[in-house]
């Protein structure tokens, strides 16, 4: 008999919610999770408060998704200076200095706001993002996706990284002609996000043994209510993405940024199992207009500046997961838990 399933019914036999304080109080005791720490949307020209609450947390990793920094303008000039002042950031250095981190882009950091693949500098642009954060990428040349496979109490949690900037077309459009020949496949008909090589290295990716699956995204997979950007407006490729996590035998969870808010969003697959997106944007960009942000699968929100926390037990070999959001001065805004299955 799974002993998952009585478990699972005996918390809520006992009154105690998923997302109770409880549960979350709980979650923050042990020495023994896994913590994921990870966030989007930082500002060099705002509030870093933020930076003292982060590295007063024990991390076992962090992931930064996107719009890790703003150049004043949408340049290559101004995005070295941007590159420049962010090496000057204390609390980053101290990040760096005790976590393993990882690290992909989203339009700021890209180059420019809502940029795809026709931008004139995406190869200086490349170089630039590699050269500072100093990451173990899958390719070369074809953007910054990547791929750990991090050991836990005998398990194995196979964080992947993808790149939604460097290959994107337009919304819309059918073929790829701004490119270089050797970037991306002609593909008529339907916009790219991720192009051909990064599907076959992500679909492989997939089928590698793992207890747990965390997929980095730098825009939302599962909010599509909205009108800005996300995986949605990719329909075939965020069905291509949907299918493929539907399909594998691992458990999995997403995490995204960009939208400046906080939230969790939750559905199911086709295989039947609940996946979850959680949102965490920004560090100190969160905004107070994202209140009016639809989004008919959230489950939990947040305005305020600060990032996001995933604190991993395994409960019977099964991840049983508890989702944070801390603001800046350390406050939980929201806790959510769940088992993966």
């Amino acid at each position: 008999m799974d002993s998952r399933i009585p478990r699972r019914r005996l918390l809520k036999s006992l009154g105690l919610a998923l997302c109770s304080p409880l549960l979350s109080k709980l979650a923050f005791a042990s020495e023994n999770e896994w913590v994921l720490g990870f966030g989007s949307c930082m500002d060099l020209r705002k509030n870093q408060s933020f930076w003292e609450t982060l590295n007063s947390r024990r991390f076992s990793h962090f992931a930064f998704l996107g719009d890790n920094l703003y150049p004043e303008r949408d340049s290559l000039s101004e995005l070295e200076k941007a590159y420049q002042k962010l090496s000057l950031s204390e609390g980053l250095t101290a990040l760096k200095s005790r976590v393993n981190i990882s690290a992909i882009w989203d339009d700021h950091d890209f180059g420019a706001d809502n940029a795809d693949s026709t931008l004139p500098f995406r190869r200086e642009s490349l170089s630039l993002f590699r050269s500072f954060w100093m990451q173990d990428y899958a390719s070369e040349e074809d953007g910054v996706y990547s791929s750990r496979m991090i050991e836990h109490q005998g398990r194995k949690i196979h964080l992947i990284m993808l790149d939604a900037r460097y290959n994107r077309t337009a919304y819309g459009a059918a073929s790829l002609e701004p490119m270089q020949p050797d970037d991306v496949e002609e593909v008529v008909g339907e916009p790219v996000l991720l192009g051909n090589r990064q599907w076959e290295w992500l679909e492989t990716q997939l089928d590698v043994p793992a207890d747990l699956k965390i997929i980095g995204s730098s825009i939302q997979v599962l909010s599509s209510d909205h009108r800005f950007e996300k995986w949605m407006n990719y329909p075939s490729e965020h069905q291509r993405l949907m299918k493929a996590l539907g399909r594998i035998s691992a458990p999995s969870l997403i995490l995204s940024g960009d939208r400046h808010l906080h939230e969790i969003s939750r559905t199911q697959l086709v295989s039947g199992r609940a996946i979850y997106d959680f949102t965490s944007s920004g560090f100190n960009r969160a905004e107070g207009l994202s209140r009016f942000e639809k989004n008919r699968l959230r489950v939990q929100r947040s305005l305020e500046d600060g990032f996001g926390e995933i604190r991993l037990k395994w409960v019977d070999g099964v991840p049983f997961v508890t989702m944070s959001m801390v603001d800046r001065n350390g406050e939980v805004r929201f806790t959510h838990s769940d088992y993966l299955v």
